[in-house]
């Protein structure tokens, strides 16, 4: 029959009087009666911020790497709804937490969300087929499983043109600065406000701008010819640079 936790922790306090020095013994005892009922389960990672200190280079992960990660991702999440709070969005984001670098897996799973939130969409967004990154062509194989009858513009992510649409936005790029500035954590990656601004101002100098200005480019197509160039591409090696 199975001990029960309180002859287990009595019996760890025997052990620990005879091999331990009566401070660590103290000490063992002291901590094993806060776990006489078992451990109880956190709702989610403690408050940040947060410190890691690590007597070893490997300490960190072994004993800390799930709760640092699953900080990570609240932050990230945090991230996002300010970004969308400065945009000006009148809701929130609805995060799905799929898997990062490996929503090919979950292609079907997101379409039916893509499918539910979308379904009054005229127009949709998503990243360029031409962007070498393979979570971004699972969001556009999402886009065309579903089927919404919607026009799809490509955005460019992480790979720049062809366009075939430029849309003015020297009158909002602050506050797209804004909302870029608050993802700290890809920012230490790859520093995208300064690659965002060059690309749209690079962009501006086609809008009729005269390179005054800041424009968004887009490759527009229709839902049908979206899907068709879906199916053509998928088969092709897609890299995962180290960003979102």
């Amino acid at each position: 029959m199975p001990q029960t936790p309180r002859r287990a922790l009595h019996r760890l306090a025997g052990v620990a009087r005879r091999h331990l020095p009566n401070a660590l013994a103290e000490t063992a005892f002291a901590l094993g009666a806060r776990v006489v009922d078992g451990p109880a389960r956190l709702p989610g990672p403690p408050p940040g911020p947060v410190l890691c200190v690590a007597a070893h280079p490997d300490d960190e992960t072994i004993g800390c790497g799930g709760a640092l990660a699953r900080h990570l991702a609240a932050r990230r999440e945090a991230e996002v709804a300010g970004a969308c709070a400065a945009l000006g969005l009148p809701r929130p984001p609805v995060l799905l937490r799929l898997p990062d670098g490996a929503l090919s897996e979950r292609v079907e799973a997101l379409a039916g969300h893509v499918a539910r939130h979308g379904a009054r969409a005229a127009t949709v967004y998503v990243p360029s087929l031409l962007d070498a990154h393979r979570d971004h062509l699972a969001a556009n194989a999402a886009v065309a499983r579903c089927g919404l009858p919607a026009r799809v513009l490509g955005c460019e992510v992480w790979s720049p043109g062809p366009v075939d649409a430029l849309l003015d936005v020297t009158d909002v790029f602050a506050r797209k600065e804004q909302a870029l500035a608050g993802y700290a954590t890809a920012r230490r990656q790859v520093d995208y406000l300064r690659t965002a601004r060059g690309l749209a101002a690079y962009r501006s100098a086609s809008a009729g701008l005269g390179g005054a200005g800041y424009a968004e480019g887009f490759i527009t197509l229709s839902a049908a010819r979206h899907a068709t160039l879906v199916a053509k591409v998928a088969g092709r090696p897609h890299r995962r640079p180290g960003g979102s």
